[in-house]
Parts: C-alpha cells; sequence; structure tokens
C-alpha cells in the first residue's frame, strides 16, 4: 500500500508534497497521545474509574505544554486539510516497536515487582526476558496443537504477549492514523556516500539510526525533518547545509508548518 505514493525512483509523489519526516522521537510521542485528542479530562476519569490520587498524576502529565502541543498535532493530522504531509518509514516503526515492547513490559513488571527494581535492569536484561517470554509463548502453542485446545479463554501468557507485542492492525487503523507510511526504495547508501555525505553526521557523533532517518528524508524528497531528539538539535544547521532539509525541533515548530 504504501509503495502507491511513492514514484519508481522511490521519491513522494508531487502531489504528497511538500513533506515532513518524523523521526521517531516525535513518532512515540504521537502515539502516547493516542486517544487524548477527542477526551477531556472528566470525561478521561469517569472512563477510566480512576482512583483519586491517579486522577491528579493524570492531570499533572495532561498540564505538560510538550504533550498539549502533541496532542494539538494529532487533532490536526486527523481532522483538517494540511499544508505538508507527515510520513514515516520502516526504521520508525522498528524503533517505535523496539520503544513498546520494552516500555509495555516495565510497566507490567512494575505492578509486581516495583518500579525502582525493573527501572535498574538495562535493555538487554529487559531483551533476554522478552526472548524468554516469546520462547514460552512458542511452547505453549505447540503443546495445545499437540493436546487441543480445551478453553477458548486466553491464557495468562497469551493476555501478556498481546500487552507487550505490538498490533500491526491496531497500529495502522488507530494510532498511526494522519501518518504516511513509506517503503523506502531504490535508495542505496555507498562506501562513497559514507566517507562523502554522512561522514560528517558521525564525525558529529549522530547515531546510526539518526543518520539513516535524516538520509531517508532526503531521499523521499521531504522539505521538513522533525525530531525531538536533542542531538538533531544540536547539529541542525549542518544537515540543513548539506541537505536543504529544514529541522524542526519543537512541537511549535511543527505545527507552524501543518
Amino acid at each position: 500500500m504504501s509503495r502507491y505514493i511513492l514514484t519508481e525512483t522511490g521519491k513522494l509523489k508531487n502531489e504528497l508534497l511538500p513533506a515532513v519526516y518524523f523521526d521517531s522521537s516525535v513518532l512515540i510521542d504521537y502515539w502516547m497521545t493516542e486517544g487524548m485528542e477527542s477526551e477531556t479530562p472528566t470525561a478521561s476519569s469517569i472512563k477510566k474509574n480512576e482512583l483519586p490520587h491517579l486522577e491528579i498524576v493524570r492531570e499533572l502529565l495532561r498540564s505538560e505544554e510538550r504533550v498539549n502541543k502533541v496532542i494539538e498535532i494529532r487533532k490536526k493530522l486527523l481532522f483538517e486539510r494540511l499544508k505538508v504531509h507527515p510520513v514515516i518509514s520502516p526504521l520508525c516503526l522498528l524503533e517505535l516497536i523496539e520503544w513498546h515492547a520494552e516500555a509495555a513490559f516495565k510497566q507490567i513488571a512494575s505492578e509486581v515487582s516495583g518500579t525502582l527494581y525493573i527501572q535498574r535492569k538495562s535493555k538487554k536484561e529487559i531483551g533476554d526476558y522478552l526472548k524468554r517470554i516469546m520462547k514460552m509463548g512458542e511452547d505453549e502453542i505447540r503443546e495445545q496443537e499437540e493436546k487441543g485446545r480445551e478453553s477458548f479463554e486466553s491464557t495468562g501468557l497469551e493476555i501478556l504477549m498481546s500487552e507487550i507485542f505490538l498490533n500491526r492492525s491496531f497500529a495502522e487503523f488507530d494510532v498511526l492514523q494522519g501518518l504516511l507510511q513509506a517503503d523506502i526504495i531504490n535508495f542505496c547508501l555507498t562506501i562513497e556516500d559514507t566517507w562523502m555525505e554522512a561522514f560528517v553526521y558521525a564525525f558529529l557523533q549522530l547515531g546510526a539510526a539518526d543518520i539513516m532517518h535524516i538520509l531517508f528524508a532526503q531521499h523521499l524528497g521531504c522539505k521538513y525533518f522533525a525530531s525531538f531528539d536533542s542531538d538533531l538539535e544540536r547539529v541542525k544547521d549542518i544537515i540543513t547545509e548539506k541537505t536543504e532539509l529544514t529541522v524542526l525541533v519543537s512541537p511549535e515548530e511543527i505545527l507552524d508548518i501543518l
């Protein structure tokens, strides 16, 4: 489906230009504010049957300026006619999947072991837990196939896996609404490109994923590049000089161009 928005060379079609590339830092904030664009604080509390102290924390989180601005971005993307089309790449989705698995597992684990204990775990340790859960799920499916499933109720393991695995249908038809998902086709990164165009980004201590986001945005023909990553803000002038991408580093800047 996403290929229909591209030309044969892998650029976004003219009718989708100008475009803004959302990197994973923007995408994750967009994900976290899902549903907030249509709910009021009061309705939200009633809906979730929150205890008084949880309601207070919820209101504190909603009072953050950045959260409110990202909610405004969601509203614009979902309900208004846009001057600029927002686009994400497969790399954005991979980083979203990684973030979601870790965040969801930590949230569930904190209810069992306490937040401080689980927050001390490294990404590798969390990855080990997730690997064990995946293996347990595979074993359970195999056992059910061999013995024949006796109940249609979800097992505890199935419930756990549904919480930490990112559901594609839910993502595409709910949370990611308003975003163009673009395949990266006919993209080439040569040794020569690495030593010439991309060299300076690595030299200035940008991570490989950040560098690929920049190159993908340039390849797609985007006019804007949006990121909440402080590393991108630090070198935004260099990015603009080399690519002519206008780098947006705050929700306010994104709202201005939409």
